[in-house]
């Protein structure tokens, strides 16, 4: 349980880094590691909201149209009105760091964090899922630069990219991995002279 509990003190380093395409790294033992993330954003305009059948006909900055019927989970629907702002941003963050072996078994932990709007407020809803998992290196392939990682519910084969040190990873050795997703979406009111 140790892993897991060192993988989820980087949480915070993975939303500062979301931006970076891929970001070399190493622990203390040497060990090789990547940071990877992405960030995206959308901004709609509300078009029109059916409150009968609560279908809501967005238009996107390409001028596409998104059509989509709000579940009751959606509160306070009644509050949107044409010509409103709906932002949505999506980001994902993957850490993965190679460590010596301690004879830890693969495990994996999720963590699921829903937020949505209170009674009264716009609409806005804010999830977020983060997954700490500790792997085991059961192969390491240098001349086609592949690493196989023996997971709790599946065996994956990762390419390696040429910066990273084939040679300082072990069989045996355990592989940390951090996945954080977050999505958010909100409803800003419709710019003033709209």
């Amino acid at each position: 349980m140790k892993s897991l509990t060192k993988a989820a003190g980087v949480v915070t380093l993975v939303g500062l880094l979301l931006g970076c395409a891929a970001v070399p790294a190493a622990n203390d033992a040497g060990k090789p590691g990547v940071l990877l993330g992405s960030v995206s954003s959308m901004v709609a305009t509300v078009e029109s909201v059916d409150l009968d059948t609560r279908e809501v006909v967005l238009r996107d900055g390409d001028g596409e149209i998104i059509r989509f019927v709000a579940g009751e989970e959606v509160r306070n629907l009644a509050q949107v009105e044409v010509g409103d702002q709906v932002l949505v941003e999506h980001s994902v963050g993957l850490l993965l760091m190679a460590a010596p072996a301690t004879g830890e078994e693969p495990m994996r932990a999720d963590v699921l964090d829903v937020w949505r709007a209170e009674l009264g407020q716009r609409p806005g809803v804010r999830i977020e899922h983060t997954a700490a998992a500790v792997g085991i290196v059961t192969a390491v392939d240098a001349e086609a630069r592949t690493v196989t990682i023996k997971g709790v519910e599946r065996t994956v084969v990762l390419e390696a990219a040429e910066d990273i040190d084939l040679g300082a990873i072990d069989v045996g050795d355990e592989v940390n991995a951090l996945f954080q997703e977050s999505i958010v979406i909100s409803v800003e009111p419709a710019p003033a002279g709209q």
